[in-house]
């Protein structure tokens, strides 16, 4: 069987337990996981476990030559053939006036602390701002140690400048390719300018679908999140603020940002792919992995444990799931089977590193959102709309004896009584769309038990407030959206009777 080149290897104790003697085993492939990394495809042995860190050693960049050869994965790839569905989507009137008005009310209603953060995120490299994905200790360590050069390998794939894992990915082709304008070229006189006072925010005139800042940020945050895959809800989810942030900042519509996505995935799976590359994305893992757990003094399972989280769990992966379709309406049908993309499975190589890779599909396929929703071109190459990272990584698995994949949380589902046939009523029509609730209907994300925090949730609320995380189904966003969906509307008709 093929060695994985890059994956992490748990304690004995903490591996996904295979079903013997007929009995179904359970084991959690978890973000708590004690860490440990292996890239056997080199030869290169990285372990990441065992209690607290000695003296700090400093770190060594890598080799000139690492950063310069030509990698297979360095060639340019056309990035709209995963979203090309965006050229039927502009000339849906629906479609559009529900991106205008979410875009509206998402900007007009941002708070100033959301402002300041969407400020940041524009202006400042986010594989460092977004660090506090990573805790209120770590992510002060993280930032610490980037902004000192302690962690010169992990710059010299993530950085906003020159970072190797995007370099050769730019997004201005495909932006060319669909040249549609921005917000504040569009709709201007329903937007609030926000921007820094010597600022540039509505200088660029190029295109805004998709969004360049959001691609930028899903590499990093995916990168991330294969790094340190115990954090990768919050890094997704934190990944997810920094392109809701675009619409903050009236730069970006949401489909702009859900295709930003798409894209941000497709280049960190084609560098984890690259057996050529992943090595290098192994080395700055652990590079980073051990001068967290030297700065923190513990394990990095004990340091998440002692921190003082960006979101919790179930808060992060409910943010995440809101923001893959901003609850636009379906285009297509639901219910359709998942065409997970070519080789996506290398995105859970960490998270999940002793299920095969057709496992490691089987767990994307569970995981992923409905079927139907716009950008989702139901085949393999545009498949990425529906994949839910953020679910896929923090699963809990479990392998049948057959080597069959399920989640933990349908293994076992409560026993449902006998339905009365002489009873109609005990019996729903499944081929009745209203009988099947949205997956992303705001109050019910997958994987999360109970309704999404509101804003009449105190504590919850306080917590996604500060992140931006309420915005897309807040109350003022909701009733703002119906409100500026006519107006919006409106301005454009407007114009097309004036040409």
């Amino acid at each position: 069987m093929k060695q994985l080149p890059f994956t992490r290897r748990p304690d004995a104790s903490q591996r996904i337990a295979v079903a013997r003697s007929g009995a179904t085993g359970r084991s959690r492939a978890s973000r708590r996981r004690a860490s440990g990394m292996v890239a056997a495809g080199t030869g290169l042995s990285i372990l990441l476990s065992g209690a607290g860190a000695g003296a700090a050693v400093a770190a060594a960049p890598f080799p000139a030559d690492d950063l310069t050869r030509s990698y297979p994965s360095n060639v340019s790839y056309r990035y709209e053939l995963i979203m090309d569905s965006f050229t039927v989507l502009r000339d849906d009137e629906a479609i559009i006036a529900h991106n205008d008005a979410t875009t509206i009310a998402i900007n007009n209603s941002a708070s100033p602390e959301q402002v300041d953060r969407a400020i940041v995120d524009q202006y400042a490299d986010m594989s460092i701002s977004m660090a506090d994905a990573f805790g209120q200790n770590l992510g002060a360590f993280y930032t610490e140690g980037r902004l000192n050069g302690e962690l010169p390998k992990v710059e010299a794939l993530m950085a906003k400048e020159g970072g190797l894992i995007g370099y050769h990915s730019s997004s201005n082709p495909s932006k060319e390719f669909f040249s549609y304008d921005r917000p504040y070229i569009r709709i201007p006189e329903l937007l609030q300018y926000r921007d820094k006072p010597d600022g540039d925010a509505w200088e660029s005139t190029s295109g805004s679908f998709p969004s360049g800042h959001t691609s930028q940020a899903y590499w990093q945050g995916t990168a991330f999140a294969v790094m340190l895959p115990e954090l990768a809800p919050q890094i997704l989810a934190r990944t997810s603020e920094a392109s809701n942030n675009r619409i903050v900042m009236a730069a970006h519509y949401p489909l702009d940002v859900i295709g930003g996505r798409m894209m941000g995935n497709h280049i960190l799976e084609r560098r984890m792919t690259d057996s050529e590359f992943r090595p290098l994305i192994a080395a700055a893992a652990s590079e980073l992995r051990d001068y967290l757990e030297t700065r923190c003094g513990d394990t990095i399972e004990v340091c998440i444990a002692e921190d003082t989280p960006y979101l919790n769990d179930e808060e992060s992966l409910a943010v995440y799931e809101e923001r893959m379709t901003y609850s636009f309406p379906r285009v297509a049908a639901s219910g359709l089977p998942v065409s997970v993309p070519d080789d996506a499975e290398s995105l859970l190589l960490t998270s999940h590193p002793d299920l095969t890779a057709e496992q490691r599909r089987r767990v994307l396929e569970l995981t992923a959102i409905d079927s139907g929703y716009p950008l989702d071109q139901g085949n393999s190459i545009g498949g990425w709309q529906r994949i839910n990272l953020a679910a896929a990584m923090a699963a809990e698995v479990v392998v049948a004896p057959d080597g069959s994949v399920s989640l933990a949380d349908d293994a076992a589902p409560s026993p449902e009584p006998e339905p009365d046939p002489s009873d109609p009523g005990t019996s729903p029509d499944p081929s009745d769309p209203g009988n099947a609730p949205e997956p992303n209907a705001p109050g019910m994300p997958a994987d999360v038990d109970g309704a999404m925090p509101t804003a009449d949730d105190s504590a919850a609320a306080d917590d996604l407030a500060d992140t931006g995380a309420d915005l897309p189904v807040s109350g003022l966003g909701a009733a703002l959206m119906a409100l500026v969906a006519g107006a919006a509307l409106l301005v454009l008709r407007r114009r097309i009777a004036r040409q």
